[in-house]
């Protein structure tokens, strides 16, 4: 599917020098040959005055839903000149294309359009007793037209319209000489406006009533190291009072995700003290047992880390995950080590009892999680991409806490755990 151009009414402005084509790949293209294709891409189309930028619907479509852009990395400048910031976006894009982990970088200012700017001129209309509001009226009938009927046409109705013929292609100077009806007479459009030519931004919006100018890019990393990389490149740009810079994107909701699934780890430790401590009577056990918690998650990150991914909104979602996960192994051993201190044996032989007993179930366990989780870890698969992120985390936390249970926490209770009486 390809798409030339695109109208000025749509949320995206573009000439009909631009466009975009949708391929869709066969069944048996995985999702780990994407970066190699789109460096693939990238050589091909490389030309001299082609700007391209390559991506997924899937990134695109997320995107959108988030900040209104298609982009999952966003710089955003803000402030009240349109001329300065063309001026700002100009310096930043040259600096973002510095990070070497960043490409595809867009300025959406670098493609302008023209457009015809027709001023009253206040001190003529108030001599013609012509207010702006009637002026724009038959300017309006004038170069767009109305609507004088629809008639049926199959199951939809077509417009009608009165409008003068040649009016998309009058130029200036056959423009200002179109007759404007007045209280007075008719005069020439010359009289009562100025006409000019400017040219401005495609896209120039608001945000809490600022003007904004947004420069988007392709990250090639995870989000969190390109936004630093990002912001070290553009240290030192200075910007006139009243003039700032964002971040957008996913950028933002990842740090909010991240702040969020925080606050609920937090929580679900406290809960998880909690219900150790009534099951094992007393505190020190459940502390023991908590310990494994942020040590699996230093398996999961080391996974993430090696397999170059990056941690995203799964990832962090697989964090929240091995909460529970990894104090399952723990739970269950110390359990039989109680058991058999119970029966009346020493401390020692009772973990040395019950890890025995549960080698063999704990090594199973995760080998069967772990294979479970490989295919979608290895971004086999329709639709594993978005998911690859939260089975990475997941594993590396499910094997990383099966050693600690069955070598660690051992140590732990021999060291600070109390034999029960």
């Amino acid at each position: 599917f390809a798409r030339i151009g695109s109208a000025e009414d749509t949320a995206y402005t573009e000439k009909t020098s631009a466009g975009e084509i949708q391929i869709v790949l066969k069944p048996d293209v995985g999702t780990n040959s994407l970066d190699e294709i789109a460096a693939h891409l990238r050589n091909v189309a490389e030309q001299p005055g082609v700007v391209q930028s390559i991506g997924t619907p899937t990134i695109e479509r997320v995107g959108e839903s988030l900040s209104g852009l298609p982009q999952p990395f966003e710089i955003t400048l803000f402030g009240n000149r349109v001329d300065t910031l063309r001026r700002l976006s100009q310096q930043v894009s040259a600096r973002l294309k510095t990070v070497p982990a960043l490409t595809d970088i867009f300025n959406n200012d670098a493609y302008p359009v023209t457009q015809l700017q027709i001023a009253p001129r206040a001190e003529t209309l108030r001599s013609l007793d012509l207010t702006p509001a009637d002026l724009a009226r038959q300017l309006g009938l004038l170069l767009h037209g109305e609507v004088l009927a629809r008639v049926p046409y199959g199951a939809s109705r077509l417009d009608v319209y009165l409008r003068q013929a040649d009016a998309p292609y009058l130029d200036l100077a056959q423009l200002a000489r179109e007759p404007i009806r007045t209280s007075k007479g008719w005069v020439p459009l010359s009289r009562v406006a100025r006409l000019d030519l400017q040219t401005q931004p495609n896209q120039l919006e608001h945000f809490g009533g600022e003007r904004a100018l947004t420069i988007m890019a392709t990250p090639l990393r995870a989000l969190g190291s390109v936004a630093a990389d990002a912001r070290a490149a553009l240290h030192g740009l200075e910007l006139p009072q009243g003039y700032r810079i964002a971040f957008g994107g996913m950028y933002p909701e990842l740090i909010h995700t991240a702040e969020a699934i925080g606050l609920a780890i937090v929580i679900a430790l406290v809960l998880m003290f909690g219900i150790l401590a009534l099951q094992f009577g007393g505190w020190r056990l459940p502390l023991i047992l908590l310990l494994q918690a942020p040590l699996a998650f230093t398996g999961g990150a080391l996974l993430l880390a090696v397999s170059g991914v990056g941690l995203n909104a799964t990832g962090l979602i697989g964090l929240l995950t091995l909460v529970g996960v990894s104090l399952n192994h723990g739970i269950v051993l110390l359990t039989y080590v109680r058991a058999h201190e119970k029966q009346g044996m020493p401390k020692e032989a009772a973990v040395r009892r019950a890890t025995h007993e549960r080698l063999r179930p704990i090594v199973l366990t995760a080998l069967t999680a772990a294979l479970g989780m490989l295919p979608t870890a290895l971004g086999f698969g329709e639709g594993a991409a978005p998911e690859q992120g939260l089975a990475i985390v997941v594993l590396g936390g499910v094997l990383w806490s099966s050693v600690l249970s069955t070598n660690l926490l051992p140590a732990l209770y021999l060291r600070w755990g109390q034999a029960r009486p």
